[in-house]
This record gives C-alpha cells, sequence and structure tokens, in this order.
C-alpha cells in the first residue's frame, strides 16, 4: 500500500501505525523522530543513513538542521535498540558526501556488532 503524509506538519499519520521494518534515506527531521522510532514493533529493523556535519563541503544539504552530529543516530536509539552496524564518515557513491548509517533491532536478541 502505498501512501502520500506530511511528516513535519500537523497531526502525526502514523499515530496508529506499527511497521516491522523503516528504512530512511537522506531525510532528517528531528522533532518528529522520536514518533517515528515508535512506529517500529518488538523486533522491527530500522535502516537509517542520512548526511552529517562535514557535508557542507561538498553540497547540499549543507544547512546544519538538517545534518547529523557525529554519533547522532546511535544518541537517539535508547536501550530498546540493539545497534547490527553503524557508520559515519566521508563515501565516494553515490556522491561524494559525508553520512551516517545504522541498522538497529528494536527489542528482540540480535547482538550488537560494536565493541
Amino acid at each position: 500500500r502505498v501512501t502520500q503524509a506530511d511528516l513535519e506538519n500537523g497531526e502525526w499519520p502514523y499515530a496508529d501505525a506499527r511497521f516491522d521494518a523503516i528504512v530512511v534515506t537522506n531525510y532528517l527531521f528531528r522533532p518528529r523522530l522520536g514518533l517515528l522510532l515508535d512506529c517500529l514493533t518488538a523486533g522491527g529493523i530500522l535502516i537509517y543513513e542520512t548526511f552529517m556535519a562535514g557535508n557542507e563541503r561538498f553540497g547540499r544539504p549543507g544547512n546544519p538542521e538538517f545534518l547529523l552530529q557525529p554519533g547522532e543516530l546511535l544518541e537517539r536509539l535508547d536501550a530498546d535498540f540493539t545497534i547490527v552496524a553503524f557508520e559515519q564518515g566521508e563515501v565516494a557513491t553515490p556522491r561524494r558526501s559525508v553520512v551516517q548509517r545504522v541498522c538497529a533491532v528494536k527489542g528482540g536478541d540480535a547482538v550488537s556488532v560494536l565493541p
């Protein structure tokens, strides 16, 4: 099912929705990040990748409002999440940029690969 929703204004469109997986790419709206994470079911998988501080050297986005700070995705995921993988830094493809990536499981029995 395909839906179109405004994630930044008005009522949160997914207040009663639960998802087994959420994938976010090239998007950051901090005021509703917690609401998005609340939509993930226990055992659900989160894959999140977007730009971080330092990306302004390579173009857009360059506004700090749309750039994660170092380690910010890890800080946003509370004890309910098990981190499966985390990366941050400069990448060459699909274009040169500075990104942050995380794959995490909400609840469940996943084993963290971080030290």
